[in-house]
């Protein structure tokens, strides 16, 4: 409880209310406590005596008891007397007093400035006649702007309580992290800046969630700092790229050595690993975090993915083990993954195969609208989300195509043109700089582009050739289809982790992602329930009898879908790519000669034979 006093004049409610909006904690005037007879007194030049205090004292004293227990408030009050603070100290100990102190002259300029206000100028003197200054509290000259003077108590009574953790940014995904915290008794601090169109946002969130009693909140980036205990332990959710590095240019020259930042958003991994090195100068970690789960994630439990120093995961990891959602077992699925951009790279791959898994289910849904009705369509994607697809995705694309409004399906007023924000984007193209495949994911990606051409499609569609008649496929093909694509989607996934934890020299337990993937996270499924176990035996799913047994045995489901996409014109990207990925890969020989003979002839790229040994290489001239 912050109590501002002074004599009339000083400032004291324009520096709360400035306060106020700095914090989000709630201001009060003690001016507005008065009953309206002293309010005449004052107005026709009368000094108040301490008979007329007495009941007004008594009132702020049980309205800061009750501001107190909901959290930090703000008082502004004259208190001009030693008695006077005692008696609002009685039964509040945790008040800090702030003193404003200026001249006769100067208050006596401002007084006569203000309008609207009941109190006589002629009072003036009379107050400063019974002025008792405290020895203690925080004392400050009025002659130094508003700005300053909310700086001055905001960093000396912020070190008086520290929060374990401080959130910035207060979107959907930071107001989640925060009250997930908070409900898991850590103490937590909140920061947004003040810009316009975000002044209230931490005024409002406070307010919102006055329950919570371990938070705080700030809208100046140096009090928020203070407010933490050492080491500070800082969580961005704000947006990728500039934004970041624009936050680190403000925020690293208030930390100090030891000091830990978790970056929770979508990042791209090359830019966390460059932030990492750069911060490790100044001795600050710096930590990529996945963050998979979405708002209910944030706000209930999300599957973390942890990227950065051992010693910043140790002291992160309490934290993480209360906020990350439980598996099956009951154990947070949260993990480390690896030094500098490891936890980022691991989200962006998650992030890839969501992309394999949607359109999947995109194209699935594609070739029963053609034989099927919604509600048909429905009853045989729950029933195969009784069985060993089950997942989260497929859960809720059930429950997006019942969705009416009046009487037609939803799903066919929303216009099919699919964004993306990168992280498939991503994953593509750290496929082709590791030499790794995921041409699933590249496929999905492709697919969200072609959709965005829809000026174009409608064009095109009256002039393409139409399905010579309408053909339906079996729905057990169809289901062998889907299992067999996903398999795959998952192989390369996983494949492409291994890949660059080789690169990077980052921890790879396949067998631990795949945990911390069955619960919170958007891709969490009875599949991934599986490689859990798959991966303790070997890190190839290749090399697993049980997963090459299945993409046998639903081979033939692939093919047909294939083959009826080409029939009826039904585009089929991802099934393609899978279908196409598994063929080259249990292909003894591919056509790859050919392409190195043409490198050779117009390159001199050299080759290599399968009649000598493997380092020695050739040239032919050809011409």
């Amino acid at each position: 409880m912050i109590i501002i006093m002074g004599v009339s004049g000083t400032g004291k409610t324009s520096l709360g209310k400035h306060l106020s909006q700095e914090t989000g904690w709630p201001f009060y005037d003690a001016d507005d406590f008065h009953t309206e007879t002293n309010k005449k007194k004052m107005s026709s030049g009368l000094q108040l005596d301490d008979a007329d205090r007495a009941p007004w004292l008594a009132e702020l004293a049980e309205k800061i008891s009750l501001w107190s227990k909901e959290g930090q408030a703000i008082l502004a009050c004259s208190a001009l007397k030693e008695r006077y603070r005692e008696s609002l100290a009685a039964e509040n100990s945790s008040i800090t007093w702030v003193v404003l102190k200026g001249s006769f002259d100067r208050i006596k300029s401002r007084l006569e400035n203000r309008e609207n206000h009941f109190f006589n100028t002629e009072l003036l003197q009379s107050q400063f006649d019974v002025l008792e200054l405290p020895s203690y509290g925080i004392h400050l000259n009025i002659e130094e702007t508003i700005p300053q003077l909310a700086s001055s108590i905001l960093n000396k009574i912020q070190p008086l309580s520290s929060a374990t953790i401080g959130v910035i940014g207060m979107g959907v995904m930071g107001q989640g992290i925060a009250l997930n915290c908070s409900e898991n008794n850590i103490s937590t601090a909140v920061y947004n800046r003040s810009v316009p169109g975000e002044e209230k946002i931490i005024e409002s969130f406070l307010s919102r969630n006055k329950a919570f009693k371990n938070l705080s909140g700030f809208t100046e980036l140096n009090a928020f700092v203070s407010s933490l205990e050492q080491p500070r332990k800082i969580w961005l959710m704000i947006k990728s790229g500039p934004a970041i590095d624009g936050l680190l240019e403000e925020l690293t020259p208030l930390l100090s050595a030891g000091d830990i930042i978790v970056d929770g958003g979508n990042s791209h991994y090359p830019d966390t690993q460059r932030r990492a090195q750069e911060l490790q100068k100044k001795k600050i970690d710096f930590v990529g975090c996945g963050v998979s789960g979405g708002e209910v994630g944030a706000r209930n439990g999300a599957s973390i993915m942890f990227g950065g120093s051992t010693d910043a995961y140790t002291q992160f990891r309490p934290i993480l083990n209360k906020i990350a959602a439980k598996d099956k077992a009951n154990v947070p699925c949260q993990s480390y993954m690896g030094k500098e951009g490891a936890g980022h790279f691991v989200k962006m791959v998650h992030n890839g195969i969501e992309y394999a898994e949607m359109q999947l289910l995109a194209e699935t849904f594609a070739v029963l609208a053609n034989q099927m009705s919604y509600p048909e369509i429905v009853a045989v994607f729950q029933e195969m989300n009784q069985g060993s697809e089950a997942s989260y995705l497929l859960e809720i694309t059930a429950e997006i195509l019942q969705k009416k409004e009046g009487n037609r399906f939803l799903v066919d007023l929303i216009l099919d043109q699919a964004s993306s924000k990168g992280t498939g984007m991503w994953s593509s193209s750290a496929a082709l700089a590791l030499g790794s495949v995921n041409t699933m994911m590249s496929a999905s990606v492709f697919a969200r582009y072609l959709s965005s051409f829809k000026t174009e499609r409608v064009a095109l569609s009256a002039r393409k050739p139409k399905a010579k008649k309408q053909v339906e496929l079996d729905v057990k093909s169809i289901f062998e289809a889907y299992r067999f694509a996903r398999i795959i989607n998952h192989i390369q996934g996983f494949n492409l982790i291994e890949n660059a934890s080789q690169q990077y020299g980052w921890e790879y337990s396949p067998s631990e992602i795949a945990r911390i993937w069955t619960q919170g996270c958007i891709i969490r499924s009875r599949l991934m329930e599986m490689l859990v176990q798959a991966f303790k035996t070997e890190k190839s799913l290749f090399n697993n009898t049980t997963i090459l047994d299945l993409l046998k045995e639903n081979e033939a489901g692939a093919a047909s879908i294939i083959h009826h996409g080409v029939d009826q014109k039904i585009a089929l990207d991802c099934y393609s790519s899978a279908y196409n990925y598994w063929i080259a890969m249990c292909s003894e020989s591919l056509p790859a000669n050919l392409i190195q003979a043409q490198r050779d002839f117009f390159g001199a790229h050299t080759y290599r034979r399968v009649d000598k040994p493997f380092e020695q290489t050739f040239h032919t001239q050809w011409q």
